[in-house]
């Protein structure tokens, strides 16, 4: 019985992200919202958290569902009030190898990479402006599938990036492309 759950609900996964490629190409938006499109013209989107610039929403009131199963944790991405991403918390392992075979189906052979370190393995896949990863970590078998905005989803990384070096400790004050005079400490 629990096999047969599992497979119902990998069948309902894969359907989602069928359906929401298929309706419209993937490169116009996902699930009916179009990329850059601002939060305003979004009904039905409940803030669920922001971090800096980045607002997340979540459709309380939408029960994504396949055959009456229902698809939970679908959260969607803002950045500077303009959509950019989509994220998808996959339950079961099942689920993670049904969308697997289905982005390699569809989009060919994925760039791989795999931590030792912590155990992640990022499969990446590029369609257009359309970013995908599918990623697990082993360790505590968390799995999440991404659909990123390139455009708006670099913008987000490099700020992220900047506000990370702007809070990290600096031991002398080295300017962003300056240059310091090497000097040897020791010399024999």
């Amino acid at each position: 019985m629990k096999t047969l759950f599992t497979c119902v609900c990998s069948l309902a996964v894969m359907c989602l992200v069928i359906s929401a490629a298929g309706a419209a190409d993937l490169e116009d938006g996902f699930m009916g919202i179009q990329w850059e499109s601002p939060v305003a013209r979004q009904e039905g989107l409940s803030r669920l958290y922001q971090k800096q610039n980045v607002v997340y929403y979540i459709q309380p009131h939408i029960v994504h569902t396949i055959h009456d199963i229902p698809v939970s944790n679908v959260v969607y991405g803002f950045y500077d009030d303009k959509f950019f991403a989509v994220y998808i918390r996959l339950e079961s392992e099942e689920v993670f190898g049904e969308f697997r075979k289905y982005l390699k189906s569809k989009y060919g052979i994925p760039d791989t990479t795999v931590s030792t370190k912590t155990g992640e393995t990022v499969l990446k896949w590029k369609h257009g402006d359309i970013k995908i990863k599918l990623k697990t970590k082993e360790q505590n078998y968390r799995m999440k599938l991404a659909f990123y905005y390139i455009p708006l989803s670099k913008k987000v990384n490099k700020e992220q990036l900047e506000k990370f070096h702007e809070k990290s400790i600096q031991f002398f004050p080295i300017k962003k492309n300056e240059r310091p005079e090497m000097m040897p400490l020791l010399r024999f």
